[in-house]
């Protein structure tokens, strides 16, 4: 019986452990959590096999075992799944608890009114912790917002469509994040517009890379791309990369971007550095959260220490890499259409047996340098 109960509290302890760890990672590294307003909805099923989502009106829930009594935050419940004898409550780590909640009845918040219902009209319930995309849609510039923390996201406001495959739900900086730690793991994201065709924009993300020390592969691919801007139309498949690399092709290595039409910018020489820690970006968190962005406009940002630069890699809101406008007679075709255009996370030309965590992806319409 003891036994059980240290188990118990060394698990939350090392939940807490671990949430601590990621805080101090992030102030390491002279940057922020990123700002957003969690809510954490539910998949109801009902004993009947019908199902409704909503939000639940309760915070906690508390667990009546045999050998003790504990109340457990909602953020940390995955699911519930309601028997006769009791209940069983899921982790997100996978553990589970079972034994029979207090009370009587549970209220959630629905799109007809709000519902409560007995456990006994429950068979289970889902839990996801997800950030609220509907308040960023009126931000200025605003293109997408893909916070990246359920699979099943509905990028309908922005006029997108994602298609995620064998990622994996993990706990990020702020509410979960995705993981794509399999060769099969990969996102696309069909885009309403061309980056193609904006003299200017934004695109930023939080990333992790839980194998910063691994050496590079050979040939170009990256290690991985963070993503790849794809206009099949057009057959522009590998001409807006983002990502680490030995060797991009044209000479560079280490962090890398290229936009077509605009310029091609690195960190550093090809073969100058072996993995992503050697690079130095990441100072003594390499294998923890960190804020990117690529940033480009045709006439030259007017950011201090990079005045008249076409081309610009930020990680944790500072500045390290900058490439003056190709001297390319192609410049942006105004002709691209949207048609075909798509965001990949993880393409075929990504090194992907290579694990890579993201969250909260937003691309601006204008060169925007990061708030961190």
């Amino acid at each position: 019986m003891k036994k059980q109960v240290a188990v118990i509290t060394i698990t939350m302890m090392l939940t807490s452990a671990s949430a601590m760890w990621c805080a101090a990672q992030a102030e390491k590294a002279g940057v922020e959590k990123p700002k957003a307003e969690i809510v954490v909805k539910a998949k109801v099923v009902l004993a009947d096999g019908s199902q409704f989502f909503g939000v639940p009106r309760f915070t906690s829930v508390v667990l009546a075992m045999d050998f003790a009594k504990l109340e457990i935050p909602l953020d940390k419940v995955a699911s519930l799944t309601f028997a006769k004898e009791g209940v069983k409550v899921g982790f997100y780590n996978k553990d589970t608890l079972s034994g029979k909640l207090e009370g009587t009845t549970l209220a959630f918040d629905t799109v007809f009114n709000e519902a409560r219902l007995e456990y006994s009209q429950i068979k289970s319930l889902t839990f996801t912790k997800q950030r609220n995309v509907v308040r960023n849609t009126n931000e200025p510039g605003l293109l997408l917002y893909v916070p990246l923390d359920v699979a099943d996201t509905n990028l309908e406001l922005f006029g997108a469509r994602m298609v995620a495959k064998n990622a994996r739900i993990v706990e990020g900086l702020q509410g979960n994040a995705m993981l794509f730690d399999s060769a099969e793991a990969n996102i696309t994201i069909d885009l309403p517009f061309s980056p193609y065709q904006m003299p200017e924009g934004t695109i930023e993300f939080w990333a992790k890379l839980p194998q910063p020390h691994r050496k590079f592969s050979g040939g170009a691919n990256g290690q991985p791309w963070f993503f790849n801007v794809e206009s099949q139309a057009n057959r522009l498949i590998r001409h807006f990369v983002f990502g680490f690399t030995a060797n991009d092709g044209t000479g560079r290595g280490g962090l890398a971007g290229r936009i077509h039409g605009i310029a091609t910018v690195a960190t550093h020489y090809a073969g100058s550095v072996s993995s992503v820690s050697e690079t130095g970006l990441l100072m003594d968190t390499p294998d923890g959260w960190h804020h990117y962005a690529l940033i480009w406009k045709q006439e030259g940002v007017n950011f201090p220490g990079a005045r008249g630069k076409a081309l610009v890699l930020v990680v944790d809101g500072k500045i390290v890499a900058v490439a003056d406008k190709d001297n390319n007679p192609t410049g942006v075709t105004k002709d691209l259409g949207a048609e075909g255009t798509r965001l990949v996370i993880r393409d075929a030309n990504s090194d992907n047996t290579r694990p890579l965590a993201m969250s909260d992806l937003k691309i601006w319409n204008y060169a925007k340098l990061p708030e961190i």
